[in-house]
């Protein structure tokens, strides 16, 4: 028997490429916004969770880029050099959110939302 779960193989091949994106974009927009109540916490557990949080919202985004920066992709350079600069500010506000410099994850949550909406 295979190591793959047969529903998540066949939920697979029933989305479409948006619509994976859409449930990623869906799922770690969730993860952070389920952290906003944290985001003052101090509790190992707390920063633990926020950690995790940003860290998987940052780490969807380094990886969209590959497949952004790509000669083969559709998009438009406009469109490229707007998810570029996207990806940039992820990055800046996810250190800064990591060095407490900052406590609000809503830019990040309204940023996936937008994009989320883009993907409808």
């Amino acid at each position: 028997m295979s190591g793959i779960n047969p529903y998540l193989k066949a939920q697979n091949v029933l989305e479409t490429p948006r619509q994976l994106e859409y449930r990623l974009f869906s799922s770690v927009t969730r993860a952070l916004m389920e952290i906003r109540p944290l985001m003052q916490s101090k509790t190992p557990g707390d920063v633990a969770k926020i950690a995790y949080a940003i860290g998987w919202n940052r780490d969807v985004w380094n990886h969209l880029m590959p497949e952004v920066l790509d000669e083969a992709n559709a998009l438009s350079k406009d469109v490229k050099v707007s998810l570029v600069n996207i990806c940039l500010f992820v990055n800046k506000r996810t250190q800064e959110i990591t060095r407490g410099e900052s406590t609000d994850i809503e830019p990040l949550i309204t940023v996936n939302r937008n994009i989320m909406d883009g993907l409808k």
